[in-house]
């Protein structure tokens, strides 16, 4: 898949992940998955914008380590600090709600939607 195509294919994703988050917000329904919902439709965007940026293939970004790693090292990300500032919060929660069976409140999807958008205002391509 050529990178155009690999960009286009994550961004599209990301958008019908946030559709997912936005659905639920709307039905009062399920708020773990709600958060969920926004940390991947981030992953994707992330994923969209590396690959937007540096030839790699697609298995180049096969892991959330491998996006951390990629997030620390690429310049404008690094300097914006997306990792430590937005990505890994939602990742932890994320976490929580899948893994931990923690509780998310709508305090924290609040957090977490400002996170995701302060990452797409951030990192543009």
């Amino acid at each position: 898949m050529n990178r155009a195509d690999l960009v286009q294919k994550y961004k599209e994703k990301s958008e019908e992940n946030i559709h997912l988050f936005e659905f639920l917000s709307s039905e009062k329904k399920f708020i773990e998955w709600q958060a969920v919902s926004i940390f991947y439709s981030a992953l994707c965007y992330v994923k969209a914008y590396l690959y937007s940026k540096a030839n790699m293939p697609e298995e180049a970004i096969n892991s959330h380590k491998g996006i951390m790693f990629w997030l620390t090292t690429e310049t404008n990300a690094k300097r914006l600090m997306i990792y430590e500032n937005y990505y890994n919060f939602l990742y932890n929660y994320s976490r929580d709600a899948r893994y931990k069976c923690n509780k998310i409140n709508q305090q924290v999807v609040n957090r977490m939607l400002d996170k995701y958008n302060e990452i797409k205002q951030l990192l543009t391509f």
